[in-house]
């Protein structure tokens, strides 16, 4: 049976056989905790400040000063941050500050390019996208839109197909609009006023 001393020497020759390697660990889960804690008081301060910044959009839009508002909101945009930057696009269409719709949809495409964007987040703006294009783009970019929606197993696939359902009525195009309700009706979901729906095809048959 090996003796005390002569096992702590064993230890201590082994410690010292690897002093290097463990040196390193330690020195790099430090280095390690370092950026991480480093990394989250950036974006938390970044956090903050497009915070502050999307307040003064909206004290500019309460005093009438549309333009600097716009300028602002437009910069928090490219940001593309996950939560100010949606806000502001929200902000921008909902009062109507840009009237160039090339420039609302290059808004829509950086949003949508935000990875941190959680998946049904992307598809609840990508719906709003498909609305939008609807007041001035032709059918191929709507369908573009929000045919991945309907098609896929999204919380806004009711809507979406909803959405073309009616587009296509308010356009007297009967087949097509019947081909999104028919996938409405097939659904079982209380939320779907399948009531209306079959009053709406009824229409097309007089």
């Amino acid at each position: 049976m090996e003796n005390p001393i002569s096992e702590k020497k064993n230890i201590q020759n082994l410690i010292k056989d690897n002093l290097k390697i463990i040196l390193s660990f330690f020195f790099t889960v430090i280095i390690v905790l370092i950026v991480y804690f480093w990394f989250n008081q950036v974006s938390e301060n970044k956090k903050n400040e497009l915070s502050e910044s999307f307040i003064d959009a909206k004290i500019l839009l309460t005093k009438k000063k549309q333009d600097k508002a716009l300028n602002i909101l437009e910069k928090i945009i490219k940001k593309k941050d996950n939560t100010y930057s949606v806000l502001s696009l929200y902000l921008i269409i909902d009062n109507d500050l840009e009237k160039d719709n090339n420039k609302i949809l290059n808004y829509f495409d950086d949003i949508l390019s935000i990875r941190s964007l959680a998946k049904e987040d992307k598809n609840l703006i990508s719906l709003k996208k498909g609305i939008f294009i609807s007041n001035f783009g032709n059918e191929q970019d709507i369908l573009n839109v929000l045919n991945p929606i309907i098609n896929s197993n999204s919380v806004w696939k009711i809507q979406a197909t909803k959405f073309l359902g009616d587009y296509y009525f308010s356009l007297n195009e009967n087949n097509k609009a019947n081909q999104y309700y028919s996938i409405l009706l097939l659904l079982d979901d209380p939320n779907i006023d399948k009531r209306d729906i079959k009053m709406k095809m009824q229409k097309f048959k007089k």
